[in-house]
């Protein structure tokens, strides 16, 4: 019991570790890229913390079997350096003491994986398609980005606008409403300035031009009337819903089990994969993480990531299969697992017959010397 403990606090504890140090550096990338959007307008300051939150359960996900993986690999290969693992093969502590020991961790981390990646990520991921949606509708034209044209409603206008002092201010304001099928003609708003609010009480999107005109063009192109005005007002379609094509990873996974296509099976196994993975990879970091006092516990850190990068690739592969339809729905990853699977026999046989024999040799020298 008192070894089981420790093993377990120290394959945790490295985990923990590790897991913290890879979301640090792939949440900062990815805080990096909303801020570069709210830069160009895309979406706005307080977007950036909120889709950064609802992104966390996603990347957790994603990284917590390669934490797990190194985790173990590392609490193992420090064993080995300090000659602690030599100790415990002395007194009968084998490679499938080891698993078992370590099994109700694994089934415990493979359970929140299970949950983050079945349950939680697609709730994350169909929240922050909401927010975008909600976002693009309510302030189309107040996310206007200073000195550049902006394509909005949809392809049929373009606007310019210069920057202003004040936040709610634009100026040398310019507006082009390209032809439609209902309205043949194209009319230009130029103004000196505008002013941009939304009505919470309404949903309605306005803008005030000061000192402007406008132009109306026919079908030819040529100006059929012009209107000059000290204030204009329009409003915007903020009612009118625009929502953004949803990606198979928020769709609930019962759905994607009703429906069944190629792509809903790739998107399936691809969130099984997460439980899957992590009691595979634990019996691979058993026989992976042997070293020799000498080499440190990161000398078996490279091909472990090989490994895993590997067994990555071949996920990519087949999930790609799997939405083309070359491969049955059914089947899934399940090649990938037998295939790690013989690997993680493999090495552990030869890991086993390695103890023994050295467990054999110092025997006979034992005997010898005496």
């Amino acid at each position: 019991m008192i070894l089981s403990r420790y093993l377990n606090r120290e394959v945790l504890t490295s985990t923990t570790a590790i897991l913290g140090v890879l979301f640090a550096i792939f949440m900062s990338q990815r805080i990096v890229k909303y801020l570069a959007q709210a830069a160009a307008g895309d979406i706005s300051g307080a977007m950036v913390w909120q889709m950064v939150g609802l992104y966390s359960p996603v990347l957790i996900g994603f990284l917590l079997p390669l934490a797990f993986f190194l985790g173990c690999l590392l609490a193992f290969s420090r064993l080995y350096v300090d000659s602690e693992m030599a100790v415990l093969r002395s007194v009968g502590v084998s490679e499938q003491f080891l698993i078992k020991m370590l099994m109700p961790a694994a089934l415990i981390i493979a359970a929140i994986g299970g949950a983050v990646t079945l349950w939680l990520s697609p709730q994350a991921n169909e929240l922050t398609y909401q927010i975008r949606d909600e976002h693009a509708s309510k302030l189309e034209l107040s996310m206007l980005t200073p000195g550049h044209f902006q394509v909005f409603q949809e392809g049929q206008g373009v606007v310019y606008a210069d920057s202003s002092e004040r936040p709610t201010q634009l100026g040398n304001f310019f507006l082009a409403e390209m032809p439609t099928e209902t309205n043949p003609n194209t009319r230009i708003i130029s103004a000196q300035s505008a002013e941009r609010f939304y009505d919470e009480s309404i949903d309605k999107n306005f803008l005030q031009l000061n000192d402007g005109h406008v132009y109306e063009l026919d079908e030819n192109q040529q100006i059929s009337k012009i209107t000059r005005f000290e204030s204009y007002f329009a409003r915007l379609d903020a009612e009118r819903s625009i929502v953004s094509r949803r990606k198979i990873s928020a769709t609930a996974t019962s759905e994607l089990w009703d429906t069944a296509d190629g792509a809903s099976w790739a998107e399936l196994h691809w969130r099984l994969a997460v439980p899957i993975s992590v009691p595979l990879f634990m019996f691979l970091a058993i026989p992976l993480s042997r070293v020799r006092p000498r080499e440190g516990k990161f000398a078996k850190m490279l091909p472990a990531l090989m490994v895993y990068i590997g067994y990555i690739v071949l996920i990519v592969v087949v999930r790609r299969a799997l939405e083309d339809e070359k491969i049955p729905g059914w089947l899934g990853f399940i090649p990938i697992y037998l295939v790690m699977s013989l690997l993680a026999a493999r090495l552990l046989y030869l890991h086993g017959r390695a103890n023994t024999v050295k467990a054999k040799q110092q025997a006979d020298n034992g005997g010898a010397s005496s």
